[in-house]
């Protein structure tokens, strides 16, 4: 089966940083608005006891990202003239224009000879958002990239304000998503066995997963939005427990790799039910790493989730080697194999940070639109 492979040499992955918003839900503010019963149900299927919310929209996705690659910047003491670009994988951007990774770059004090994009993409995003950052420096031309993946929850953020939004607890399948923002610094490192791929789309799965507002489509003969995030649960497990086994296959197959080569497997966590059976069918469940549990579904953000929550507090000077796979909404999944030392893998940290610079461009906007 011709599948889209790809071996990029000569980089590595040197920094790793995830961050989270200060507010939190667990269990027990599950039980006071839900039904003890439905919720026990929603526990044991999804894995989820607790996830890190924004409360009020205060802290947002550029928010998360930026103390996330701010923490990389400081702790590895890298000069800000270094990076030669910044690339921000979501699906909740700050606007819809400008990039918010253009507003980033400023933010963190970047060089203006400095490359700045987004790429929308979700489940899957942080895996493709290392190869469109590792084929960039394949070259030799750029030395140092940050990609940055995040998501937070409400799509109305792409508004900037969460406002008269319904509450947060609306229905059980709020707990499913957390917020939580990563950083990734990615280098050009001359002879380094670098990071292999498979990638696949399947967009003929589009309408399994997915949000129809804020496009030309939601004004189609219905100028209502409807804010909520559609899914086709049933598409969407039949999908991740076949499709993800069968790349990880062929994955092994091209590359001539096994599961015993790894020390982690990192799937994107969807839920606890749906990775246990991907592991099971890669005979990987002595090696997958669960961090769901406190964070909930991060979206593209939960890969390097898993791997900070994993490795974050281990401080052994050492290469360990990872398969990390990102899939779903699209649908689109993609795998991917690499070293990483567990002492560049930095522990979660939380954040209320809020930037009032960016807000207030669009407080701006609505007061010209009210005159």
């Amino acid at each position: 089966e011709i599948m889209a492979f790809d071996h990029i040499k000569n980089v590595k992955i040197s920094a790793v940083c995830c961050a989270v918003p200060e507010d939190k839900l667990t269990i027990d503010d599950f039980y006071q608005r839900f039904d003890k019963e439905r919720v026990d149900r929603f526990v044991s299927d999804t894995g989820i006891k607790q996830k890190f919310y924004s409360k009020n929209n205060k802290t947002i996705t550029s928010d998360l990202c930026f103390a996330a690659a701010e923490e990389i910047i400081r702790k590895k003491n890298i000069s800000r003239d270094e990076i030669d670009a910044l690339i921000l994988v979501t699906q909740s951007p700050d606007y819809n224009v400008p990039a918010t990774a253009i507003t980033l770059q400023y933010r963190l004090g970047l060089s203006q000879e400095c490359i700045a994009y987004d790429i929308n993409l979700g489940c899957s995003g942080y895996i493709y958002g290392l190869h469109t950052a590792a084929s960039m420096l394949q070259s030799g031309y750029l030395k140092k990239i940050i990609l940055l993946a995040g998501e937070v929850t409400e799509p109305s953020v792409v508004f900037g304000i969460r406002e008269n939004m319904p509450s947060v607890f609306g229905d059980l399948n709020d707990l499913l998503f957390g917020d939580c923002g990563s950083a990734t610094l990615i280098e050009y490192d001359e002879g380094n066995e670098g990071i292999r791929f498979a990638l696949q789309t399947m967009g003929e799965g589009f309408k399994a997963i997915g949000a129809c507002y804020g496009t030309r489509y939601a004004y189609a003969g219905h100028p209502k939005f409807d804010m909520s995030l559609h899914m086709d649960g049933l598409a969407v497990v039949s999908f991740s427990i076949t499709k993800v086994p069968k790349l990880f296959k062929s994955f092994f197959e091209k590359f001539q790799a096994s599961i015993d080569d790894y020390d982690s497997v990192l799937l994107h966590q969807a839920n606890k039910s749906m990775i246990e059976t991907i592991a099971k069918k890669i005979k990987a469940q002595d090696k997958l790493r669960l961090s769901l549990e406190r964070y909930a579904n991060t979206s593209s953000a939960s890969v390097p989730n898993a791997m900070c929550d994993y490795y974050g507090d281990k401080d052994k000077d050492e290469s360990v080697k990872v398969i990390m796979s990102g899939f779903g909404v699209g649908l689109s999944l993609g795998v991917a194999d690499t070293y990483i030392n567990p002492k560049d893998i930095l522990p979660i940290i939380q954040t209320g940070i809020t930037w009032d610079e960016g807000r207030s461009k669009v407080l701006e906007a609505n007061d010209k639109s009210k005159k």
